[in-house]
């Protein structure tokens, strides 16, 4: 749970996928990710960076340059296994907008659904993204 001021106490995830994301459902912020503006989008998820940052010690377990949070993605909130895509949008460095549903965002989203139980090994997710409609697909494999 971090406090992003002027939104109050958030819950968020943190996962790793080749560098560290914070994860939230965007109707937290009553902000959908297929149809809210884009400027919405990116100024909460740089709020939610900002908050995880100050709050919130990043620990890499082989490599301290590696222990940062590079972004925030907010999602649809439809984390459990599915046939239908799940749509997110990535909001990293500074305060730059992914056009892809990112690389590294869906491993770390698959490594959090793999870890809460919501995805089995080998089952495939479709990531989608909200900026382009690009597709990613990946799977947790071990």
């Amino acid at each position: 749970v971090v406090h992003v001021p002027g939104k109050g106490d958030i819950v968020v995830d943190i996962g790793y996928g080749g560098a560290f994301y914070a994860f939230v459902n965007a109707e937290r912020f009553g902000l959908d990710v297929c149809s809210s503006k884009t400027r919405d989008l990116v100024d909460a998820a740089t709020a939610v960076t900002e908050a995880v940052k100050a709050q919130v010690k990043i620990h890499h377990p082989e490599s301290e340059e590696l222990a940062f949070l590079y972004g925030t993605i907010l999602t649809d909130g439809k984390d459990a296994f599915s046939a239908e895509p799940t749509t997110n949008v990535c909001v990293f460095a500074d305060a730059q907008v992914d056009r892809s549903p990112t690389g590294s965002g869906v491993t770390a989203r698959i490594a959090l659904q793999y870890h809460k139980g919501l995805i089995q090994l080998n089952q495939t997710r479709t990531f989608k993204s909200s900026a382009t409609g690009s597709l990613f697909t990946g799977k947790p494999v071990k």
